[in-house]
């Protein structure tokens, strides 16, 4: 089967007009006026399919196509709109597009299947807006609270539901998934592995779990001229000295394991001033659960240890916990099968980053395919997928919902 390319690409070129930065990466934040336009486009697409469009609590979005047999359960698919403040044009996008293709395509080759099909656009995956992310996948799964989740504020104290009614997108509980056959993922890999080892496609077999702490260090502010440099509490030195103990610490792992430190926010921040309050995020990714307890422990102490040494009280928080998960085995079937109809020279792979579709996992049998990220950019306007990667990508995805149907 093959998918009608010229949709594809008017739809992507017409979703990555809407918020363009000056860099030319998208700005489509979480429950913005740009999301809302975004979600607008992709309501109309869906119901130019035939599909009937429900939007649940959370604001997320699901298109229903009927199958053959009313007494089945939906097959679901999908990603999210939603970007990183400055992000790229194929994270997330590349699996909502290759979902509706697919639909699309089967439809068009009159192709209907048993179970149900439905195009999800899950609500603030990227939580760049509202922290944690991964929050409306969250609360279908059972991981939060919606009253939790409706309470998130942003930077400007805007609250999440306050959002959600503000753009129209404020929908019913009863429309939640409740329960599907399967759910399957599309995503670009956003690392180097595909590409750097030549690799068209990558079959995934589960994602890493992460850790998320925030960090807060509180030394002695004071002028820079007359504190000789034995006197001080230098919460900022503090802090770069636990980021390179801890960064030497993960080094020694290997792969997979990884770390991070994406935010840090120094007080007073004046040229003269010994900085007196740090706060910094941690971000540290493991493939195994024991794995992943032990490294938070290890790391908490050598973030205590570095702050005793310096004599500087420290507090640690950890605002987000997502399991290491391994994907159903039927699906990775279903998709090692597409690869092999296609031709695309595979590999299995396990994700790094996070997804809707590692939540879901815990209540249906889900499973996810990747395209190759060239030079592994993302979450930036060098973000980059080969086209012809992105219409074997949509058409594997067409084969595997029908591979799943059966």
């Amino acid at each position: 089967m093959k998918i009608n390319e010229q949709r594809l690409k008017t739809r992507m070129d017409k979703m990555n007009k809407v918020a363009v930065t000056e860099d030319g990466g998208m700005m489509r934040l979480a429950l913005s006026d740009a999301d809302k336009e975004a979600r607008d486009l992709l309501k109309g697409w869906m119901e130019e399919a035939g599909m009937d469009v429900k939007i649940d609590d959370m604001g997320t979005m699901y298109g229903y196509l009927s199958g053959s047999d009313k007494n089945s359960i939906p097959i679901c698919t999908g990603s999210h709109v939603d970007t990183q403040p400055n992000g790229g044009k194929y994270d997330g996008l590349f699996g909502i597009m290759a979902a509706l293709e697919a639909v699309c395509t089967l439809k068009d080759e009159g192709i209907v299947t048993k179970s149900p099909l439905v195009v999800i656009n899950w609500t603030n995956e990227e939580g760049a807006r509202f922290v944690p992310p991964l929050l409306a996948s969250g609360v279908v799964s059972g991981k939060y609270e919606s009253e939790w989740v409706y309470g998130i504020k942003d930077k400007d104290g805007i609250s999440y539901v306050d959002e959600l009614k503000r753009i129209g997108y404020l929908g019913s509980r009863e429309n939640r998934l409740k329960n599907a056959k399967f759910y399957f993922e599309p995503h670009i890999e956003q690392g180097p592995i595909l590409d750097a080892e030549g690799y068209e496609f990558g079959i995934v077999t589960g994602a890493l779990g992460i850790v998320g702490l925030d960090v807060n260090i509180k030394g002695e502010a004071n002028q820079a001229g007359p504190t000789p440099m034995i006197h001080r509490k230098d919460a900022l030195v503090a802090a770069a000295d636990v980021m390179l103990n801890i960064r030497k610490h993960i080094i020694s792992y290997g792969n997979p394991v990884v770390i991070t430190t994406g935010m840090l926010t120094v007080s007073p921040g004046t040229k003269n001033i010994i900085p007196g309050e740090v706060n910094f995020s941690i971000d540290m990714r493991h493939h195994e659960d024991t794995g992943l307890t032990a490294l938070e422990k290890e790391v908490r102490v050598i973030i205590e240890s570095v702050c005793n040494e310096y004599d500087v009280p420290v507090k640690i928080e950890r605002y987000w916990r997502m399991d290491p998960v391994h994907f159903d085995e039927r699906v990775i079937e279903s998709v090692a099968k597409a690869a092999n109809k296609l031709g695309l020279k595979s590999k299995e792979i396990v994700s790094g980053a996070g997804h809707d579709a590692v939540y879901i996992s815990s209540i249906i049998p889900t499973g996810m395919l990747f395209v190759p990220s060239i030079d592994g950019r993302s979450h930036c306007p060098q973000e980059n997928t080969k086209w012809e990667d992105i219409v074997t990508g949509t058409e594997a995805l067409t084969e595997v919902l029908v591979e799943l149907d059966k």
